[in-house]
């Protein structure tokens, strides 16, 4: 069946015989437009636009003809006097069409946008912004993108599974409320007037048992709610009861927005109706060989020997291999035969599959031994996608996601130290840090206030040793306080900013720098070599005469430093200097 009736033919030329590429090869005059039409090759005449479209393409993806967008880029016509890249099928299309969703009156191809009159300057079927090429109609004020006139909606759906009666397209502007998901709308809903009952096309489809990475139990969409005090399991907003929603049969007080529940980072994409429950048990990460003795599934080869905080509080060395932290005084299993394989207490009793809110799967915990490789060439360590630091340790993955053992234990609600209210994860898009002020795509933030907080503050250590010290450094904020006065780093001897997170000890009255304390490279095993951008490096302590930076060639200010095995002099002092190529710019301005 033809759904869209093309009114007049589209018309083609190529090259050869059109006045606007040909040039007399007699001539050995070129002038500059035929340069340039050599340079950008034959061109083509259409009928929808009025001067030569040149074959070309889009390394973006962003067509100015409709909304739709190619990850890959495309290939299609360009025309440099109007400024207009566009699909190849935007190009060709008819100057007029009769449309199934408008047979009152034929649509016409506008070439360089709405007229002034129109009063809408979105698509009235999917609400897009209008682009460069629309088709519309003038008597009535209707318009549609050149999308939409390629794919048509269904005038009348009948899909019991998203309702038991008919649907029927409204193609008009028109306020409603939708049934499925609450969300209110001003254009085309799909209608059943019996049932008093209105629904945006793509809620139609919407799934109807779903299992979600926030909850425990699948759970079941509704169109009815009822009254009751609903929040939403996933942005933590109230939920409308009047309207639909997803459920749990299990849980009587849980529910989520349908547009929450089928986000992408929610929801793995599965529809579960009619399939088998599964088991959601995993492997425990150890066995209990007898009284303070485990074997881990991490060193299957030896058991493990529950020990009590270390007597040296000051040895770097002795890290957890889990997290990559010292292991200081707290509670920690060692290996009876090794001397360098030891776990806190409670990393060892990290689960081995893990829910986590930044992924719509189960995360898998894998140890430090399985590390291969990750972009762009490393071996040995890898980049958490959520913090972006470099670390060794044990990590969770799943799919294109890695997180270090300390991102990877974050779960909701997440109460943190230094803020009086719980914080949640509760959207996608990146949000500015309250702490450090740096953008971030993966935060947390809190429903009673504007505090954001991106992953790698979340997960600052509360309190740290710096190398010779005797009392610990606590972590302060007082961004949120009215401080009179400066703060200098007592390592760096730069002034702090007193809105951005450092570290202080109160006895003594010292400020230090977060960098200055920890570094880029606090969670990479002192002396592990390792392979980034196809160099060789280990990481090092820093010394007390804090050696150059090759690479920006200021003094390295962090406890660890990066050491080139091949190359004498390579220490970098940052994981941004480690990104850095491979010329050598070392020089001598040592502040």
């Amino acid at each position: 069946m033809v759904l869209v009736e093309e009114l007049s033919d589209v018309t083609t030329s190529h090259g050869e015989n059109d006045d606007v590429s040909s040039y007399d090869d007699d001539d050995d005059s070129l002038t500059p437009s035929m340069v340039f039409d050599q340079i950008m090759g034959p061109t083509v005449m259409l009928a929808s636009h009025e001067h030569p479209f040149y074959i070309h393409g889009s390394s973006n993806g962003h067509c100015d003809g409709c909304p739709e967008r190619r990850d890959n880029g495309f290939f299609g016509y360009s025309c440099p006097t109007c400024d207009l890249t566009v699909h190849k099928e935007c190009a060709e299309s008819s100057p007029e069409i009769n449309h199934p969703s408008h047979r009152r009156h034929p649509l016409t191809l506008f070439k360089h946008g709405l007229p002034l009159a129109a009063a809408d300057d979105k698509c009235r079927l999917c609400g897009e912004k209008l682009g460069k090429l629309v088709y519309h109609c003038s008597i009535c004020d209707f318009s549609i993108d050149l999308y939409c006139a390629r794919n048509p909606l269904e005038l009348v759906v009948h899909y019991p599974k998203g309702h038991e009666h008919i649907l029927t397209l409204m193609p008009r502007l028109i306020r409603f409320t939708c049934n499925a998901c609450g969300l209110e709308s001003d254009r085309s809903p799909y209608v059943c007037p019996q049932c008093d009952f209105m629904i945006h096309e793509d809620c139609i489809y919407l799934p109807r048992v779903i299992s979600i990475i926030r909850h425990r139990h699948r759970i079941s969409r509704t169109y009815f709610l009822g009254s009751g005090d609903w929040t939403c399991g996933v942005c933590r907003r109230r939920v409308d009861g009047r309207y639909g929603a997803y459920c749990c049969s299990i849980c009587p007080d849980y529910a989520v927005h349908s547009k929450c529940a089928t986000r992408s980072d929610v929801w793995d994409g599965r529809e579960l109706e009619d399939e088998p429950e599964e088991n959601d048990e995993c492997e425990e990460p150890f066995w209990v060989v007898s009284d303070g003795v485990i074997n881990h599934f991490s060193h299957r080869e030896h058991d493990l020997r529950l020990e009590d905080g270390l007597a040296n509080i000051h040895g770097e060395h002795t890290r957890c291999r889990a997290c990559v932290r010292p292991v200081y005084s707290n509670s920690f299993y060692s290996c009876m035969h090794c001397d360098d394989f030891v776990l806190h207490e409670t990393c060892a009793n990290l689960p081995r599959k893990q829910r986590h809110v930044l992924h719509n799967h189960q995360l898998t915990l894998y140890n430090d031994d399985s590390i291969v490789m990750d972009f762009p060439s490393t071996r040995g360590v890898f980049l958490c996608s959520a913090c972006d630091r470099l670390c060794s340790g044990f990590r969770y993955e799943c799919c294109n996601i890695k997180l270090d053992v300390r991102c990877g234990s974050i779960s909701e609600p997440f109460l943190y130290e230094c803020h009086p209210h719980p914080l949640f994860q509760t959207s996608i898009g990146s949000k500015i840090c309250a702490v450090c002020k740096q953008e971030s795509v993966y935060v947390l933030s809190c429903l009673d206030c504007d505090f954001v907080l991106d992953f790698k503050c979340a997960t600052l250590p509360n309190r740290v040793r710096y190398k010779y010290d005797r009392k610990p450094l606590s972590l302060c904020y007082d961004g949120d306080k009215d401080v009179t006065g400066s703060y200098w780093c007592e390592i760096c001897e730069g002034e702090m900013d007193q809105k951005i997170m450092f570290y202080t000890c109160e006895s003594y009255g010292s400020t230090i720098d977060i960098h200055c304390v920890l570094g880029d490279f606090r969670y990479v095993k002192p002396r592990l070599q390792f392979e980034f951008n196809g160099k060789k490096w280990k990481v090092a302590l820093n010394g007390i005469n804090r050696p150059g930076c090759y690479k920006c060639g200021f003094r390295c200010k962090g406890p660890f430093v990066a050491v080139r095995v091949d190359y004498d002099n390579g220490v970098v002092c940052s994981l941004s200097c480690l990104w850095k190529g491979d010329t050598f710019e070392f020089v001598r301005r040592i502040d």
